[in-house]
């Protein structure tokens, strides 16, 4: 990740640079990959300012902070960055759901005390996500794309009916598994 402080109408300071380079690193921590993070600093009569912004993958973060303290200034442009950072994990956590299972944590994650609100210890499962590609094919054309493959499981759309559909290989044959309505 690239700092790059800039100083405005106003004269450049290796304290105040340092100062606010040890405050974006503590931000780093919770952007996901930043590529670059530019700083300006200015004073505008007895007002000084600090503007923040932040370039990730996909992703542009902007904040501003102005008190008649630098110091200040910059601690409130952090603290509004934190904050806006904190509100867009809250989003995407919000969008994606958590739709696991109780007891099912994801690869790495545990539960703080290893126990469930009842006392007793949870089980501890592995969830694994292995995204797929599912194909529109018929019942014959997804058979013949098992024959040629060595997975256990083919997952595509029937092109009859425009629904998912697995094929799973067992020793005796194939598993046909179509959903349908209760």
């Amino acid at each position: 990740m690239q700092i790059a402080v800039t100083f405005r109408r106003m004269e450049a300071n290796e304290g105040v640079k340092d100062y606010v380079k040890g405050k974006i690193r503590r931000l780093k921590k919770f952007v996901e990959n930043p590529r670059e993070v530019h700083v300006v600093l200015s004073v505008e009569k007895f007002r000084h300012s600090a503007e923040l912004t932040i370039i990730g993958d996909g992703v542009t973060l902007n904040s501003k902070g102005r008190d008649r303290d630098l110091f200040a200034a910059v601690d409130q442009m952090v603290d509004k960055m934190d904050r806006q950072i904190r509100e867009r994990h809250e989003k995407v956590k919000r969008k994606r759901g958590t739709s696991l299972p109780s007891g099912v944590a994801p690869r790495g994650e545990e539960s703080p005390s290893g126990e469930n609100e009842s006392g007793e210890a949870e089980p501890s499962f592995s969830l694994k996500r292995k995204r797929i590609s599912a194909k529109p094919m018929s019942i014959e054309e997804a058979m013949a794309q098992m024959e040629l493959s060595e997975e256990e499981f083919l997952f595509f759309i029937n092109s009859n009916s425009g629904e998912m559909n697995a094929l799973h290989r067992k020793e005796e044959g194939y598993v046909w598994m179509e959903p349908f309505p209760e």
